[in-house]
């Protein structure tokens, strides 16, 4: 089951270290395009994303989502924390993007 006030940790995470608000909204639709995500690494190790979509297809979004799942896991996120890109992106495994995060958070 989802966990709302984790999932307000994890937003609240993520605007301290992007020193930035994110906008209003659903905690999946915030991070769904993979935007935020890819921020989010390349502040915590610099240059891990080297191409991040602003707008795009839906396949150009899904690939911020697997760039992201890729530079945390060179970064040390073991690859069972890592949700899989549907689990996000469809909204399938919203806990497990979340269980990830905070894996992040973690190292």
């Amino acid at each position: 089951p989802r966990n709302k006030e984790q999932e307000a940790e994890v937003l609240a995470w993520i605007e301290a270290v992007l020193e930035t608000k994110l906008p209003p909204g659903n905690y999946e639709d915030i991070l769904r395009d993979g935007v935020i995500l890819c921020n989010l690494i390349n502040k915590i190790a610099p240059g891990s994303v080297k191409k991040v979509q602003a707008k795009g297809t839906n396949f150009q979004l899904m690939e911020n989502v697997q760039r992201f799942q890729a530079a945390i896991k060179a970064y040390g996120v073991p690859q069972e924390e890592i949700f899989q890109t549907a689990d996000l992106f469809e909204r399938r495994n919203i806990p497990q993007v979340t269980l990830c995060l905070y894996a992040l958070g973690r190292i």
